[in-house]
């Protein structure tokens, strides 16, 4: 077992050939952090071709909070640059809620990398209930779940509008891989979909109207995600969802505001601040760069508006 201190960046149990590919990639990670880690995933391909190994690497960040991913993974690799924040957006204030009680549900969960931040003892162990589409990421959610001691709930399936359906997932990339049929590449495959209206009973297990963080990265399907969650919208609800730089219609935000009427909001990386983007200019001011997502926060509910609101009087 390869492990990765975090806190330290001490590696532990790897191979010489295995810590050479780890420092190369390190090196890299280091190096492009200014540059939001563009052509991070090609030095990460070189390093795993040429110093090979099929183990896994596993973050330790806490006593109750570890995460695997497999060595040379070009996207979760960045984590050996161990003064990242991997989503800086979200995770201050995710961590800040750790008293608040409420249920994390994590759609596009990927390798389960904030179910397992919300359920861990720091974040105020949170329910929570990941939900992936595609099969390898799936594997690695439940593993994840595994070495956390099971502590989180997971579902095979692609949010959508209607469950029971099947749709095409396609991607080149792991993490962006869509049932958009508009980028469909590389890797296919048939999934079952899921409205998240359909949760209604694991989260009435969980406690009785508890309020909700709806994480959606789905890649394109926020939308349809959105019209199968009208249950749990009713709910002291927020949502945390992505703007790709690259959509200069915004089309999530504007669905969440003129259709849903949300309020929208946009957190400062550098500080503890909440700012309430009340035109779209702003989005197009916010929005520099078109390969990047942009987390931000929705909610029409007094609940979470004031405590959002509270954490701008929060020192840090």
């Amino acid at each position: 077992m390869i492990i990765h201190d975090f806190q330290t960046g001490r590696i532990s149990g790897a191979g010489i050939s295995e810590r050479i590919g780890l420092e190369l990639m390190r090196l890299g990670a280091n190096i492009l952090a200014q540059f939001e880690f563009v052509g991070f995933s090609w030095i990460a391909r070189i390093a795993r071709s040429i110093f090979r190994s099929s183990r896994p690497v596993r973050v330790i960040f806490s006593k109750d909070c570890v995460f695997e991913y497999p060595y040379g993974d070009g996207y979760w690799g960045v984590l050996l640059h161990n003064k990242i924040t991997y989503a800086p957006e979200i995770e201050p204030y995710l961590k800040a809620f750790s008293n608040i009680p409420y249920v994390f549900i994590d759609c596009g969960s990927n390798y389960g990398y904030m179910s397992v931040l919300t359920s861990s003892a720091e974040y105020g162990s949170k329910p929570t209930i990941a939900v992936e589409a595609d099969r390898q990421n799936f594997q690695m959610t439940a593993r994840n779940a595994e070495i956390n001691g099971s502590r989180y709930t997971f579902r095979h399936n692609a949010v959508f509008s209607k469950s029971g359906e099947k749709v095409t997932l396609g991607g080149t990339k792991h993490e962006a891989r869509s049932i958009n049929q508009d980028i469909q590449a590389g890797h296919l495959e048939e999934v079952d979909t899921l409205a998240l209206d359909d949760l209604s009973s694991w989260l009435n297990d969980q406690a009785d109207n508890l309020p909700v963080i709806l994480k959606l990265d789905v890649e394109g399907a926020e939308i349809d995600a959105l019209k199968g969650a009208g249950t749990i919208l009713e709910r002291d609800c927020l949502i945390i969802y992505e703007e790709h730089g690259a959509d200069k219609s915004h089309e999530v935000s504007r669905y969440l505001k003129d259709v849903l009427g949300m309020r929208l909001f946009a957190s400062d990386e550098k500080r503890l601040q909440i700012t309430e983007i009340s035109n779209y200019d702003e989005l197009d001011v916010l929005k520099t760069n078109p390969r990047k997502g942009y987390d931000l926060f929705a909610s029409f509910n007094d609940f979470w508006i004031e405590h959002l609101g509270q954490l701008n009087n929060t020192e840090n």
